[in-house]
C-alpha cells in the first residue's frame, strides 16, 4: 500500500481550499443548520485572542478523539452506512472497525444521543501528558497514528478532506454556545470558562493540545484560520476579517 500523507496537515488543508465550499457535504441538514446558526452567531473576540499552538498528532496522538464524539441524528446515519458501504476502503486504510460504529452513548447530564464507538487503546504509554481523568480509549475511526480515517477516506476519493467529519470533530477546539442574549456565541473555553470541569473531572477542550493555552503562541483565531474560514463559508460571513478588525480595535471591542 503506497504510504498515506497526512490529511491532517495545515499546509495540506490549505492546499484543499478549492473544494472547500464542498465542507461536510455528506450531511446537508447539517451544513444547512451550521449556516443558518453562523449567519445568527456572535463572536467572542477575547476567547479567540487566548494563545494557541497549531496540533501536532505526533504530540498529542488524538488525545481529543479518546471518547469518539456526539453526532447529530443525520450524521449518525451517514456514518453508519457509510461504515457499510466504504468497509473496504477503511479497512486498507487502516480502520479496524466493529460491527457497531454508531453506538448511543450519555455522559452525565451533558450529553447523550448517538456516538461513535471507542476501542480500548494505551493512550498514556503514548502521550506522555494524557489527563489523569480521561480514559484510555479512541475513537474507532482513529488510525494507530492518529489520522482521522475518515479524513483519510475524503482525500482519497479526492474530496475536501471534512467531507465525512462531524462538525463537532473539525470545528475542535471551537465551540458554539447559547449566548447571553440567547444568540448562539461562537467561543473557545478555557481552563476557567470550560462547562465540563467537574469536582472529579478536570475539563475536555482545555485539557486537549490544541485546546491548552500556549504561551507564546497565536492568537487562537490565527492559529484555527482554516477552521473558521471553512464555517465562514458555510454561512457566508468573512469570520476572519471580524476578527481581524476586532483585534485591531484593541481590547475594548474583545
Amino acid at each position: 500500500m503506497p504510504p498515506l500523507i497526512n490529511v491532517d496537515r495545515l499546509e495540506y488543508l490549505t492546499e484543499g481550499c478549492d473544494l472547500m465550499s464542498h465542507a461536510i457535504a455528506a450531511f446537508p441538514e447539517t451544513r444547512e443548520f451550521l449556516a443558518e446558526t453562523v449567519r445568527g452567531m456572535t463572536l467572542d473576540g477575547k476567547a479567540l485572542q487566548r494563545p494557541l499552538r497549531r496540533c501536532d498528532l505526533n504530540s498529542c496522538g488524538g488525545t481529543c478523539c479518546h471518547d469518539g464524539v456526539y453526532l447529530s441524528s443525520e450524521e449518525a446515519r451517514v456514518i453508519r452506512a457509510l461504515s457499510d458501504s466504504a468497509s473496504t476502503e477503511l479497512k486498507a486504510i487502516g480502520a479496524e472497525l466493529p460491527k457497531q460504529t454508531v453506538v448511543y452513548g450519555k455522559w452525565r447530564d451533558v450529553a447523550a444521543g448517538p456516538k461513535t464507538a471507542v476501542k480500548v487503546a494505551p493512550m498514556r504509554g503514548k502521550v506522555p501528558d494524557y489527563p489523569d481523568h480521561f480514559p484510555e480509549t479512541n475513537c474507532v475511526f482513529l488510525l494507530p497514528d492518529a489520522r482521522c480515517s475518515l479524513q483519510v477516506l475524503a482525500t482519497n476519493r479526492g474530496l475536501h478532506p471534512w467531507h465525512y467529519k462531524p462538525a463537532t470533530c473539525w470545528l475542535h477546539p471551537l465551540s458554539v454556545v447559547s449566548g447571553p442574549d440567547y444568540k448562539p456565541r461562537l467561543t473557545l473555553f478555557s481552563a476557567k470558562t470550560d462547562p465540563q470541569r467537574f469536582d472529579n473531572y478536570d475539563g475536555f477542550v482545555s485539557r486537549t493540545h490544541c485546546g491548552q493555552t500556549c504561551e507564546g503562541g497565536e492568537p487562537a483565531w490565527r492559529v484555527l484560520h482554516q477552521e473558521l474560514e471553512t464555517l465562514g463559508q458555510i454561512g457566508d460571513r468573512d469570520l476572519i476579517g471580524e476578527l481581524g478588525e476586532l483585534e485591531s480595535e484593541g481590547p475594548s471591542s474583545v
